[in-house]
């Protein structure tokens, strides 16, 4: 038997057994737990640490949660030092221990060899319902943590191998479904003692020496991969900054995300001073959050193909201002986390990527998780009980250099979750009816790849329920990437006798709302942004999304300058109209001034003069988009500045950066709406 240093075989051998140990809970989970949010869209994780609480392996399902495992480690060591023993269990959904929001719990569990602490086994679940002001505990409308449910801390709940049944007493009395949340807790308690008991074997088999020296190497080989990856980037600094439109009905303006990243050798720092401080809405997330963001699109861009473990995080690291919103502090509400995270945290780190590795880059995806839920008590399926739909769509994949965005299916940057239910079992569990389930057209991104389309979809209710749905991207469009456009906006609303019903001052931020029989639920979900311009995208790919139903006739004109008549495009009207439409792009003079310039809501001001005013149509606030040729676009909001050259507009430092402005000191400015945004409030209309 060897004892220290393991052959490569041998390592690959123990990391294989451990993460067929996972796929084993993974299974587990889905067989046990009553709940569908787990059985059916798999919003859970099953995990295996080191004893400091760094994953060496998980399942795929949402791989960023490895950063909630690791810090529920830190706060139980915290919380219990020194009172850790074979035969614990902890559980904990305090989002400034664990990150994440309420509703994603975590339960870890010790694992002793020779009465040594050597490694920890994770199960995360989203619960169904965590208590709050709505069925399903996500709202638009929250201002304070406490609106969102019940806070839990690292608390032991099993303790010599006996469950602490007080404990889960006080916990379901707290929520609306506790039969579910029972069964979901149970599944991820004895998921973890199954782990136990085969990395038992795991360790009988090859002796702790080895197996620990096997963890070491993983974790070391996944750090090698990444640093060696970050070495071949350029050193230097870059800037991108994004947006998230609001934070909910107390922050109806932008919040802003700013990050610099520094490459120096084989190391990475993300620095995010200047975001906007945290607000009384739903735009704030927490540290662990942060992390997983930034991990979730390095890890992609730098080791595509697979999931690297926490080795790989030890390649960069990350500072932002305390009390900012993303890297909140109590007791601000959290459940918006996935769209700070989804959104500008993505799009920085996309953004600055983009600059080091353009063709490698992908369309900027969708900031909203769409968190919808429908929820209701009693009824003929139901009884005396509450049931509750959760879901949240999100559309299609950005677009690569080389493909098309892959079609409503859940972001790369996630992992292999599904995010709406079957229709089928939709139906049979719960006081609905499904209407629609539709590809939705025209709302991929458009580029020379297109963005993958979204989600057409509707169901209505046939009693008496509510309402809540906390999504973004329903006012301000996504960056484009290298003269491509955003996906659609997103709608998701209630439609009554065939008409859109206003469910809040702010869309996407609505909470509680009294629905009646008949009301239809209808989610109009955004694409993927694409890549490159849609100008030059091939003629006969066009006529293809046509004949698929990914773009209409009318949007095929108006996005890509493409002339189809039925089964064919007429090649000479297109090659003119493209034309026409190159020869309308606003190119104008880029005047560097000596700083950037930004307003008392860190929205970045970009001077323009009146001839760009006038070939624009441009007011004062309006949203603009400088292009950048080669990277992500500059976001940016028009002032029109007397006295400025007609055809000019001025940028500071940063701003020259992030659009990539070259020596020619030109750029494409341009307004950010697409043909099926311009159209979008007729979709909202909806008849059976």
């Amino acid at each position: 038997m060897e004892a220290v240093a393991p052959s490569p075989i041998t390592v690959e051998v123990v990391g294989a057994d451990l993460e067929y140990v996972v796929r084993e809970m993974r299974s587990t989970v889905l067989r046990m737990a009553y709940s569908p949010i787990l059985t059916e869209t798999h919003d859970f994780f099953c995990g295996i640490t080191n004893a400091i609480g760094e994953i060496v392996a998980i399942n795929v399902d949402v791989p960023f949660h490895m950063f909630a495992c690791k810090d529920a480690v830190a706060a139980v060591n915290e919380a219990y030092q020194g009172d850790i023993h074979p035969g614990d269990q902890f559980w904990l959904n305090d989002p400034w221990q664990a990150g994440a929001h309420l509703n994603d719990t975590t339960l870890i569990t010790p694992f002793f060899v020779g009465g040594e602490l050597r490694m920890w086994v994770a199960a995360g679940a989203h619960y169904g319902d965590i208590g709050g002001t709505v069925p399903g505990s996500a709202s638009g409308e929250c201002t304070e943590i406490f609106h969102e449910g019940i806070r839990v801390p690292a608390v032991r709940v099993r303790r010599d191998g006996e469950l602490n049944e007080e404990f889960l007493r006080i916990l379901l009395a707290n929520l609306r479904q506790p039969f579910e949340a029972r069964g979901v807790f149970l599944a991820q308690s004895n998921t973890t003692l199954l782990a136990q008991q085969r990395m038992t074997k795991l360790y009988e088999r090859y002796g702790t020496p080895t197996v620990d020296a096997c963890v070491e190497k993983l974790l070391d080989h996944a750090e090698s991969q990444a640093r060696a990856s970050i070495s071949a980037l350029p050193d230097g600094e870059y800037y991108y900054e994004d947006y998230l439109e609001n934070g909910g009905v107390n922050w109806p303006d932008p919040v802003a995300v700013r990050c610099k990243m520094a490459v120096d050798g084989d190391r990475l720092h993300f620095d995010f001073a200047g975001t906007s401080p945290q607000i009384d809405g739903v735009a704030n997330c927490t540290m662990t959050n942060l992390w997983a963001a930034v991990f979730d699109v390095v890890d992609t861009y730098l080791a595509p193909g697979n999931v690297s473990n926490f080795g790989a995080a030890r390649a960069f690291t990350i500072s932002a201002p305390a009390r900012s919103v993303v890297n909140s502090q109590f007791p601000v509400p959290i459940n918006g986390f996935a769209t700070v995270m989804f959104g500008p945290i993505h799009g920085c780190v996309q953004g600055c990527l983009s600059q080091v590795m353009p063709d490698e880059a992908s369309g900027l995806t969708t900031s909203s998780a769409n968190q919808t839920n429908i929820g209701g008590i009693g009824g003929k399926y139901r009884q005396d009980e509450y049931w509750i739909v959760y879901e949240f769509p999100c559309g299609g994949w950005g677009a690569t250099h080389e493909n098309d965005g892959s079609v409503n299916c859940y972001q790369w940057h996630i992992g292999d979750i599904p995010v709406i239910w079957p229709l089928e079992r939709l139906e049979s569990m719960n006081p609905v009816v499904a209407l629609a389930n539709d590809l939705y057209l025209d709302s991929g991104g458009p580029g020379f790849r297109r963005g993958g389309v979204g989600i057409r979809r509707a169901w209505k209710v046939t009693q008496h329920a509510t309402f809540a749905v906390l999504g973004t991207d329903g006012i301000l469009p996504r960056p484009g990437l290298r003269g491509s456009w955003a996906g659609a906006l997103n709608w998701i609303g209630v439609v009554r006798n065939g008409e859109p019903l206003v469910t809040s001052e702010l869309p996407l931020k609505a909470g509680g709302v009294r629905l009646q029989p008949d009301d239809v639920i209808l989610y109009l979900v955004a694409g993927g942004g694409g890549y490159g311009d849609p100008l030059e995208r091939e003629p006969e790919r066009v006529l293809r999304d046509i004949e698929s139903g990914y773009v209409s006739e009318a949007g095929a004109r108006e996005d890509y300058g493409v002339i189809a008549d039925g089964d064919r495009v007429d090649l000479q009207a297109t090659q003119d109209l493209r034309n026409e439409m190159r020869a309308s792009r606003v190119i104008g003079d880029v005047e560097r001034s000596a700083d950037d310039e930004y307003d008392e809501l860190r929205r970045r001001i970009v001077p323009v003069g009146a001839g760009i005013a006038q070939a624009l149509n441009l007011s004062d606030g309006d949203v603009v988009e400088v292009v950048n040729p080669r990277g992500a676009h500059l976001r940016g909001w028009a002032r029109v500045a007397k006295g400025m050259p007609d055809h000019s507009m001025a940028l500071g430092p940063r701003g020259v950066g992030i659009a990539g402005v070259g020596a020619d000191a030109l750029a494409e400015l341009r307004t950010p709406w697409t043909h099926c945004m311009r159209r979008q409030d007729a979709d909202w209309k909806f008849r059976a």
